[in-house]
């Protein structure tokens, strides 16, 4: 049996541990080469729904809040730059420097037997998903992704220029996704599952993204999707983990196919910050979420970290297979959603 590990895109960069009041990060993004002020430049939170738009002056500010991921710059055309650090007393100065424009070769390889259509389902179901949340996503710009299968690692990859468009419309999200790496591995000498897709060893992916309401308000159908999604996930069962929630959120754990007490099996310890804690688990365990789905939760380090926004690291310390490790970008809500504020 295989468990499927992969980075989402919410947890490419660790939150800051510092508590923070809602203040605001400042700056000026100029083109390098020119050394003039760029209009229109999208400058964004990691996996949140708070960004801005650069003035004529290439001005920002943008509020801080409760969030504090990487700070993402990024224009069409120019090198994206992600700051991991930065302070509200500081105004920030950028430089864009323009991407050498490359055009994808067309080569002729006996190793490629795929077409691009069966690579691109085969990319939809990996990077997407095939929950219902995940079927309902469209791309907009799926031209723009190059696809390339190796036959003989049995490996599919993916690369954009620009960043993916997906309209997910059960969630009512637009997604720009900048897609840094995605690699699908399959099993070698393995035949086709019952619905036709070949078994998967691993699946692996990440990137930096922007998400935007597509409703001012969301309308009781949308919220009740949204937190449907939010209560099945990684984010749902890390943020639990840090309030130590996880049965009073109707979380419940097995061992050997019998049922246990979570105390036994994974210990949680204070650090000197007030938002992050340290958790070990000593165990690999089967979780049952609040609607009855399953997933296996396997330690692959000794500890590994959880603030209060539901984020962890490092990120390759624990794994999940089962119905949180099929998750995929199709299911995946901002790290700013809160589903007190919206219902």
């Amino acid at each position: 049996m295989f468990q499927i590990n992969f980075k989402l895109a919410s947890f490419l960069f660790f939150l800051s541990i510092c508590s923070l009041q809602a203040q605001q990060v400042s700056g000026v993004v100029y083109n390098k080469k020119t050394q003039e002020p760029m209009e229109g430049v999208t400058v964004y939170f990691n996996n949140t729904t708070i960004g801005t738009i650069t003035n004529s002056k290439g001005i920002f500010k943008l509020d801080i809040q409760e969030i504090r991921t990487s700070l993402v710059v990024s224009f069409l055309g120019f090198k994206k730059i992600v700051q991991e650090n930065y302070s509200e007393d500081k105004v920030y100065t950028f430089y864009l420097e323009e991407e050498i424009s490359v055009l994808n070769e067309v080569v002729i390889s006996t190793q490629d037997s795929w077409t691009r259509e069966h690579k691109l389902i085969q990319f939809k179901r990996h990077f997407l998903g095939y929950s219902k949340n995940a079927l309902s996503c469209s791309i907009l710009n799926e031209d723009e992704i190059f696809l390339k299968f190796d036959e003989k690692s049995m490996q599919l990859t993916a690369t954009s220029k620009t960043p993916i468009i997906i309209k997910n419309d059960n969630l009512k999200y637009e997604i720009a996704y900048d897609l840094q790496d995605f690699e699908v591995t399959y099993k070698i000498n393995s035949t086709n599952n019952q619905n036709g897709h070949p078994y998967v060893k691993r699946v692996y992916y990440e990137g930096t993204s922007y998400y935007k309401s597509l409703l001012d308000e969301p309308k009781n159908r949308i919220g009740k999707r949204r937190e449907e999604a939010y209560k099945g996930s990684v984010l749902y069962f890390m943020r639990a983990l840090f309030k130590d929630t996880l049965i009073k959120d109707c979380f419940t754990f097995y061992y050997n196919k019998e049922q246990i007490p979570i105390e036994n099996y994974l210990s949680l310890y204070k650090t000197q910050h007030d938002n992050l804690i340290k958790v070990r688990l000593y165990k690999a365990l089967d979780v049952v979420d609040p609607f009855g789905c399953q997933s296996t939760i396997t330690p692959l380090d000794t500890y590994f970290y959880v603030n209060s926004l539901g984020n962890y690291s490092p990120v390759n310390a624990i794994s999940f297979s089962g119905y949180m490790g099929e998750q995929r970008v199709g299911d995946a809500l901002p790290l700013d959603y809160q589903p007190t504020l919206e219902n």
